[in-house]
């Protein structure tokens, strides 16, 4: 997040440099903070919330223009753990989130809302790991790199691989590592290279406050965040540097990094590492440790607060995540909101609620089922997840709200945005235990007994699961069809009956009646008129029978 006040302090010593002179720099992409600035570029391009793939192609295209102007990307980072350190930030930040879909909903208390556009990048819960899958089907997908902490250390670790580099952020923190000279910050709102960016040299800047660190100045802002840039530049100046309070504030920024054992810096091993979500990393990492209580921040899910979790959806199949790879004394914590609050699940691990054989048996069956009918994988794990989630519903949602779901038409509903939040859980859950599985094998080999016999299977089934972009819609971002209405509802029709739940009857109003009514005989006349409009003998087997009379 930053430190608050750094950027405007810091604002006197930026200088705006052109293109032509950054020509030759190589660049550093912080790459959570380039989804978030993609995420602000798409929404500026369109009237509507842009999808997970409008916000893709966003960042690829500003990388694009990087190269394009001669500034080589040559590594962009993402985290892949962050340090124990920022639990009391990560905390607060899902519980300002969750205040704000909790104030939203308040708003709106009825069934019907508009879409939620106010909530902004928090309607996007998976930003970084759809960007980072994204890279992987690019030429970025070479420089592209999860690293064993927080993207920032690393980041300052690899300016040190080249003397002109360049990190683009949108974090002040990264202002207060120490860098080789020519070193430059560049925050992603000054970051147009066809206009000159607007850059910070942290090595210049410590030099002209005649400071050891730029963390000296940090720290003094922290103290006295009202003094004068003046005033905190003699603070810092004085500091005892040897305090036990500067010292572990400036440990942050030293620019060490602790590569677990389990992890090679070079190769990334095992190599399913390099492919890991970053919750799902977190967790792996603690898992190899053999931590006895690994921490699982579950991203903070727009939905009805009013509601059940929606994380209760597929946690069956996260569990079994968890028991493949974490010491079978563990005790995994999710932290995921519940009633008005965010506050931990705890999940032991010494046996799982349902078996395994039951999730293989339920998964195989589907996707046969969608094999017969030619169903393509980005309609069937939604199908799958929406038979997960009616096995678990106290109350059966109406087939055309699962409708409009799949199709991404918003229908300006409560039970339309918490319905998604569940159907996504339940992918979301599938997608940490096929990377899980991978990580699993490629530690001890794609064969085995028991759970490891059943990992095979279902690593083989969910090796198709689709990307994030391509099966996860956002409430507001444009319709994007999956099939046609009918036959996709006698899909939905099928899961329900399969299921073992009964199809609601739709109760429709006299209005809607009516509005149907009318529709349906606009649909009449206008293929009256067709008919009308064609030649007579259009029908040439209606021609060959006039000419043998």
């Amino acid at each position: 997040m930053g430190i608050p006040g750094l950027a405007r302090r810091s604002e006197p010593y930026a200088e705006c440099r052109s293109a032509q002179q950054l020509d030759g720099y190589h660049a550093i992409i912080d790459g959570p903070s380039l989804a978030y600035h993609a995420h602000k570029l798409a929404l500026a391009g369109s009237p509507r919330v842009p999808s997970y793939a409008d916000i893709n192609t966003e960042a690829i295209r500003w990388l694009n223009s990087l190269e394009t102007a001669n500034i080589k990307v040559s590594k962009i980072v993402f985290d892949g753990a962050l340090p124990p350190s920022k639990r009391n930030e990560r905390i607060h930040r899902l519980e300002q989130n969750n205040s704000r879909v909790r104030n939203y909903r308040v708003q709106y208390p009825t069934s019907s809302c508009p879409v939620p556009a106010y909530l902004g990048s928090i309607l996007h819960a998976f930003l970084a790991p759809s960007l980072r899958e994204a890279l992987l089907e690019t030429p970025f997908a070479s420089r592209t790199r999860i690293e064993p902490g927080e993207a920032d250390d690393w980041c300052a670790l690899h300016a040190k691989d080249h003397a002109r580099s360049i990190i683009f952020t949108s974090d002040t923190d990264l202002l207060l590592y120490s860098y080789p000279a020519e070193t430059l910050i560049v925050f992603f709102q000054d970051a147009d290279v066809t206009t000159g960016v607007k850059s910070y040299c942290p090595e210049q800047i410590r030099q002209r406050l005649q400071l050891q660190s730029l963390a000296q100045f940090a720290f003094a802002m922290s103290r006295e965040p009202s003094h004068t840039s003046d005033d905190l530049t003699r603070d810092a100046q004085n500091l005892d540097l040897t305090s036990d309070t500067y010292l572990d504030f400036s440990g942050r920024y030293a620019g060490r990094t602790t590569v677990p054992s389990h992890f090679s810096k070079d190769s990334g091993l095992p190599l399913p590492l390099q492919s890991l979500d970053v919750r799902t990393s977190e967790f792996v990492h603690q898992a190899l440790d053999g931590s006895p209580a690994p921490l699982v921040y579950l991203p903070l899910l727009v939905e009805d607060p009013n509601q059940s979790s929606a994380w209760s959806s597929g946690q069956d199949y996260r569990k079994l995540a968890y028991y493949i790879l974490a010491p079978k004394t563990s005790t995994v914590h999710e932290y995921r909101r519940k009633a008005q609050g965010i506050s931990v699940q705890e999940l032991a691990l010494h046996n799982l609620d349902v078996s395994t054989s039951d999730m293989m048996a339920h998964i195989s069956g589907v996707s046969k089922w969608a094999g017969d009918k030619n169903v393509a994988s980005g309609l069937m794990w939604p199908l799958f997840a929406l038979s997960i989630v009616l096995l678990d519903s106290k109350t059966t949602p109406s087939v055309p709200v699962v409708l409009h779901i799949l199709n991404g038409d918003f229908d300006n509903s409560w039970e339309f945005i918490h319905l998604t939040a569940r159907l996504q859980a339940v992918l979301y859950s599938l997608r940490m235990l096929q990377q899980v599985i991978t990580v699993h094998q490629a530690i001890h080999g794609a064969s085995g007994t028991g759970t490891d016999d059943i990992a095979l299977q279902m690593a083989k089934q969910l090796s198709n699961l689709s990307s994030i972009a391509d099966t996860f819609t956002v409430p507001g971002q444009s319709r994007k069809l999956l099939a046609e209405y009918e036959q996709l509802k006698n899909m939905v029709e099928e899961i329900y009956t399969a299921s073992g739940v009964e199809i609601p009857i739709e109760h429709v109003s006299n209005k809607k009646k009516k509005k149907q009514s009318r529709e349906a005989e606009r649909k009449k006349k206008k293929q009256e008129q067709r008919q009308q409009a064609r030649p007579q003998t259009s029908n040439v087997f209606s021609m060959l029978d006039s000419k043998q009379t």
